[in-house]
């Protein structure tokens, strides 16, 4: 099983959409960066973030990049039968927890690899702290000023990041479970964004649900909860996943 796993976390890296899916939003977010506030130190750093959260394009079309990684391989394993020979050697449960891990863990750090990049470019080309001169004000009634105040700049980037790798996590075993389910990979790449805007619209009333609250933190008004909210969505995912690779196997 050990051999099994490292072999699976490298693939779950070394892939084309992994790759693909982290440059496109390392490109996308440092352009919001760019294009957010002159370079010169004289925007608050939130100002900057502000644009790379709400108006880059990149929360409505957030689900997109995590489920590039590696949640529809199972649809080529499906198709070939690679996954019997899996099943017959660790079974499905073993599988199932490698296969999660690795799918979460590469979906995750697709996110918070790029966000956590953004940050420290807000950071490094604007004005950390609490914002003033022409941006006073732009923190107040948001948790962001109580953050900043409290526990200063770095808690917020870490929290960003924290949460972008969360959410990608989720969202790339979402792709995963569709992959295990119905097994195509059309279904498996398109079938998550289309869950993802439905819950968006769906539970706009409930933020500490609502995924693309989750992903920015600030409406939900705590990040240790957005977190929990993401672990819960996490587990039940994951035995989802687990129910269906079950029946895989009881199917033969």
């Amino acid at each position: 099983m050990s051999g099994f796993f490292w072999k699976d976390m490298k693939r779950s890296f070394l892939n084309a959409g992994f790759f693909i899916g982290t440059a496109a939003l390392t490109a996308l977010l440092a352009a919001a960066v760019v294009t957010g506030a002159p370079l010169d130190r004289t925007r608050s750093s939130y100002h900057i973030l502000y644009n790379v959260f709400g108006a880059s394009g990149f929360s409505p079309f957030a689900a997109v990049f995590p489920v590039l990684a590696y949640g529809s391989e199972f649809c080529e394993e499906y198709q070939s039968g690679y996954y019997r020979m899996i099943f017959s050697r660790i079974g499905p449960a073993g599988f199932g927890r490698i296969r999660i891990f690795n799918v979460a863990l590469s979906g995750g750090m697709m996110l918070a690899v790029p966000i956590a990049a953004s940050c420290v470019m807000a950071y490094v080309f604007g004005v950390p702290g609490v914002p003033r001169d022409t941006d006073a004000g732009l923190l107040d009634g948001t948790i962001l000023l109580s953050y900043v105040t409290t526990y200063g700049d770095w808690y917020i980037m870490v929290g960003k990041t924290i949460l972008g790798f969360l959410f990608g996590c989720v969202w790339a075993l979402v792709g995963f479970m569709f992959a295990v389910w119905i097994p195509n990979r059309y279904v498996a790449l398109i079938a998550p964004f289309v869950l993802y805007e439905s819950m968006w619209i769906g539970l706009d009333k409930i933020p500490w649900l609502n995924p693309v609250r989750l992903l920015r933190g600030d409406d939900v008004g705590s990040y240790p909860l957005a977190a929990g909210a993401e672990c819960f969505y996490l587990l039940v995912v994951s035995a989802v996943i687990m129910a269906g690779l079950g029946r895989r196997y009881r199917d033969g």
